[in-house]
């Protein structure tokens, strides 16, 4: 591959931009609800409700009323301060305070911006935990990602074919121009098989490294 012929970068979102930690949000939810810490990680890490979140199937006040259900909380919602509304931002915000933005990665994304032109993120997500992260304005956010790819936007989650076709459309270019860096072997395997350069990397060091094996930044 020549560095040239890549014109645009997509990034991950967790554990590339942001480093986040499952257990706090089992935690924060625990402490909401007032339930047992295990059965809060049971309902948020063992079933398939996040995946039906991070599909877009359900809207963030279906899953904070399933999560409250699931927690044999089922009135928590219609009995919160401020009301249901509340009650809802209030468990979404629970589940999703487990974020940390990886230091140095907004430096990593500018570079590569100017180097190739274009970056992107792709990643799969829920729009609650996106949210909070743009609620949080952490630096790397301001560096140009355009375009931004959400599972929970077009309704199919990495590795699925359909997430990386609408990647490939939303860039407006062919697969062989595509760079992605992701923490998890079998995405970046789907890219590959979709004729993307990509590559496995967690983190600031192996992100860094793996732009400059491809020349992708100085």
């Amino acid at each position: 591959m020549n560095s040239s012929d890549i014109r645009i970068v997509y990034f991950d979102l967790g554990n590339i931009l942001c480093a986040f930690d499952r257990s706090l949000a089992s935690s924060n939810l625990a402490g909401l609800l007032s339930v047992d810490l295990a059965a809060a990680d049971d309902v948020l890490h063992g079933a398939d409700l996040q995946e039906r979140f991070e599909h877009g199937e359900i809207t963030g006040a279906q899953y904070a009323e399933e999560v409250c259900r699931r927690c044999g909380r089922p009135d928590w919602l219609s009995q919160a301060k401020g009301g249901d509304q509340a009650g809802v931002a209030a468990v979404l915000d629970a589940v999703s305070d487990m974020f940390t933005a990886v230091d140095g990665m907004d430096q990593v994304v500018v570079q590569t911006r100017d180097r190739v032109g274009r970056v992107g993120m792709l990643s799969n997500t829920c729009e609650a935990h996106w949210d909070w992260i743009n609620r949080q304005a952490y630096s790397f956010l301001d560096s140009g990602f355009d375009p931004i790819v959400l599972s929970c936007r077009v309704a199919s989650m990495k590795p699925d074919a359909a997430i990386y076709q609408a990647a490939e459309s939303m860039a407006d270019c062919g697969p062989s121009s595509i760079f992605f860096v992701d923490d998890k072997p079998e995405n970046v395997e789907a890219a590959r098989q979709r004729g993307w350069v990509a590559e496995v990397a967690m983190g600031l060091d192996q992100v860094r490294d793996a732009l400059t094996r491809h020349q992708l930044i100085g």
